[in-house]
């Protein structure tokens, strides 16, 4: 049985772990003498405290949640909405950047190459995830979507049995408590009431209002609700995760609060980082799942801890696949490249990376909302292939584009507008005395796909990141065509009145370019040279963990178990069997309630 604690959170591996020997290098069956607990959750993000809170529930297990970063419930930027920029860069980010991985063959040998992103100008992509409980919900836009129902139907398709809408709708639902707002016509009964996440609208600017009106003009229709079985193509203010206090409602504040910390049997550890994942072999041969292996530095002593049931890995898109093949789960190949024993040869370990692509953040001046407002407040959803919208070029042809879309009522493009000028993912001050609104064109169903590579058999070093960003030409032209679309918007009767449009057809020179540009003199290799030069992640990774039938194109099977191995399994969004048409956090915690019952029915 694991230890209690008087204490909420824990940092000191002898309080929870055993230290580690000489003899737990080869430890087979799990040790009689290792502090052990029946679940052993690792990373305590979005998804973690989900499960830690909801398996928990049962008095008869034991439950350990491991996470590498910070408590946070002294953390004030993570609770304002409109701070969450503030968080980036610092102690509570891991600060991931994108590389691009090449190979190379010099005299027969197989030579690995990292370089910035080839298609974005040699440029890094910065990579903000959540360093602390909560995760990437304790410093995102806070934006509560469920994105389009027939994404879940395609991953169904995809081999993903049992995640289909009507299941999920059952677990967004069991999630949510929606608090309703006065000036917003939203029917509460298709949201849920009683779970321990809290939803409602917040105050928007002025200007949003006059966005929607832009909307209608150009084709784009308002829906009431963005978070129904009816879809969510069209525009629509965005719900947020926010509490009746207008602060942050994340995974951590939500599901780990002051009465489930209380419970005697849950320990939640903090600031210690799980290094692999240690296994047995049973009498088939087929590798167990036995504990994990934690230090609090790279060079400080290591510790071990049993799971006598599970080990389940919540550690996200980046850090699952770097922990399986760390620990010797992964492509062969490539683990033996650094010595890593082979645990289980799973080629799709780190591959299918998907994410959403932003062309770039364009400022048109304006002006600017209170703090606990959402920074993107308005949802604008648009499928490319829409014959009302004016997409193309005046006189031009149409540019081709591959229907990536999960269904016909879901959209590939999202236009993204802030009611304040974003620059540098809001890292750089405007000049003073700088008001305006931010608007930006996102790519919702690439083509491409990226990858996650190992750059040292050490946790301790971040994975290498390709995400291959328009790498497929169907990608470069859906953003011109819809960064055209935002164009169009700006220029509207509804907007115009309120911005101080331009209508260049060359570049500027200031950030306020391409706001400025004429949709229809504008050339393609302008917009194209602006996006490989100014286009970044729009911070939505999934899929390198994904789900599936198969061990050789997926790594977990529709139980969320990792092929080919006992007692292991990777719930986030990694997990996604493709990517999903708009914000993903929503997702990944009905996810994460899903899992849990599907462990406690394996009880």
């Amino acid at each position: 049985m694991g230890n209690s604690s008087s204490k909420p959170f824990v940092s000191d591996p002898t309080k929870f772990a055993t230290p580690k020997t000489a003899s737990t290098l080869h430890a087979g069956d799990l040790d009689p003498n290792w502090n052990s607990y029946d679940y052993i959750i690792v990373g305590g993000g979005t998804a973690g405290c989900v499960l830690a809170s909801r398996l928990s529930e049962n008095p008869d297990v034991t439950v350990l949640l491991i996470e590498a970063g910070a408590r946070n419930d002294d953390v004030l930027f993570s609770r304002i909405p409109l701070a969450f920029s503030r968080m980036f860069r610092g102690p509570y980010d891991w600060q991931y950047e994108t590389t691009w991985i090449y190979i190379e063959f010099f005299r027969s040998r197989e030579l690995t190459f990292c370089s910035p992103q080839k298609s974005l100008q040699g440029r890094s992509i910065y990579w903000p995830r959540g360093k602390l409980l909560g995760g990437s919900s304790s410093i995102n836009l806070m934006i509560y979507h469920h994105c389009a129902p027939e994404d879940f139907d395609a991953w169904v398709r995809q081999g993903a049995h049992g995640w289909g809408y009507e299941t999920m709708r059952k677990y967004f639902n069991k999630a949510e408590r929606y608090i309703p707002h006065s000036s917003h016509d939203l029917d509460p009964s298709l949201h849920g009431t009683s779970g321990p996440w809290i939803t409602s609208h917040v105050p928007c600017a002025p200007i949003s209002d006059r966005i929607l009106e832009a909307c209608d003009e150009v084709g784009i229709s308002q829906i009431k609700d963005l978070n129904t079985s009816e879809g969510t193509l069209g525009a629509s203010r965005f719900v947020a995760f926010v509490d009746e206090k207008h602060e942050r409602s994340s995974t951590a504040t939500a599901y780990l609060d002051e009465k489930v910390l209380k419970r005697p049997n849950l320990m939640v550890v903090v600031s210690v980082v799980t290094e692999k994942v240690l296994f047995s072999s049973d009498a088939d041969g087929m590798p167990r799942a036995i504990g994990v292996q934690v230090s609090t530095s790279k060079s400080g002593p290591s510790f071990v801890v049993g799971a006598n049931k599970e080990v389940i890995l919540c550690a996200g898109t980046v850090a699952s696949p770097q922990l399986l093949m760390v620990s010797g789960v992964g492509p062969a190949g490539h683990l033996s490249k650094f010595d890593i024993p082979i645990v289980c040869d799973l080629p799709a370990v780190g591959k299918n990376l998907l994410d959403h692509f932003t062309s770039g953040s364009m400022a048109i001046p304006f002006e600017t909302g209170p703090m606990c407002s959402l920074a993107c407040q308005i949802g604008i959803f648009v499928r490319s292939d829409d014959h009302q919208l004016h997409f193309n070029q005046e006189g031009s042809a149409a540019l081709p584009t591959s229907d990536m879309t999960s269904g016909t009522r879901a959209p590939d493009v999202e236009l993204a507008v802030f009611p304040f000028t974003v620059i540098n993912s809001g890292l750089t001050q405007p000049p003073r005395g700088t008001s305006g609104i931010t608007a930006g064109a996102i790519l919702l169903k690439p083509c491409s796909k990226g990858k996650i590579e190992l750059k040292s058999s050490s946790i301790w070093d971040h994975p290498l990141i390709d995400a291959n960003y328009l790498s497929h030409q169907s990608d470069v032209n859906m953003m011109i065509k819809a960064t055209r679309l935002l164009l169009r918007v700006a220029r509207t009767k509804s907007l115009s009145t309120w911005l101080d449009v331009k209508n260049s057809a060359e570049p500027t020179g200031d950030f306020f370019w391409p706001g400025d540009a004429d949709p229809d003199t504008v050339s393609d290799d302008n917009l194209i040279a602006w996006m490989r030069q100014h286009g970044q992640s729009a911070w939505h990774p999934t899929s390198s963990a994904k789900m599936g039938c198969s061990p050789s194109d997926s790594v977990v099977d529709p139980q969320l178990r990792v092929h080919g191995i006992r007692a292991l399994r990777v719930v986030d969004a990694s997990v996604f069997p493709d990517q999903v048409s708009g914000h993903c956090c929503a997702v990944v915690v009905a996810v994460a309630e899903r899992a849990a019952d599907l462990i406690n029915s394996a009880e």
